[in-house]
């Protein structure tokens, strides 16, 4: 019902909006949370009141001073703008930086946590871009398949090209060792 509603279907008759537990997309570990946070409860209060009269949101938070919280309510996003401007800037996101998600997969837990270890380290040794992982992600397990993910962040001035091989040249060290399952993804 939320993205029915947050993407820009008309009801008329609509006079109250609740965004229930407001936390968990506030809380999500991403560092896009905050941003999609605001957009989706501005975009579900702006659904109350577009008649006729005035419309009521409810944010049910454990956090009303929350500075995401209080942008929605005063619908400033211009502090919100600038606040996760700031923010990605000074921890090295997008647009900042350059992001890659790799995704390793085994069956066996073990196996699993010595490639990526191997695979970190390997990243590790590479001047042009930051590692952070290997972890698990939320939902650690998918169809007998053990996951753990390492998220790279390569300098916005790197050379790309360069940075790729050096990348694939680390996964395929890797892949020649054992039988893995690697993914990775753009973000």
């Amino acid at each position: 019902g939320t993205q029915m509603i947050s993407k820009g279907l008309d009801f008329s008759n609509v006079k109250v909006v609740g965004h229930l537990n407001a936390d968990n997309m506030l809380n999500y570990p991403d560092f896009r949370s905050y941003e999609r946070s605001y957009q989706l409860m501005a975009q579900v209060g702006g659904r109350a009141g577009r008649k006729k009269g005035r419309g009521k949101v409810i944010i049910q938070t454990s956090d009303p001073k929350n500075p995401i919280i209080q942008s929605v309510i005063n619908n400033d996003y211009h502090s919100v703008y600038h606040g996760q401007s700031d923010e990605r800037k000074r921890f090295t996101y997008p647009p900042f930086c350059r992001l890659i998600k790799i995704t390793l997969k085994h069956k066996r837990k073990s196996i699993l946590n010595i490639a990526s270890d191997d695979l970190a380290n390997r990243f590790n040794s590479l001047t042009e871009l930051q590692t952070i992982g290997p972890e698990s992600p939320l939902i650690s397990r998918i169809q007998n398949m053990n996951l753990k993910s390492i998220l790279l962040k390569l300098k916005k001035d790197s050379n790309l090209s360069k940075t790729k091989i050096q990348i694939r040249d680390c996964i395929n060290c890797i892949l020649d060792k054992k039988t893995w399952i690697i993914t990775t993804s753009n973000m």
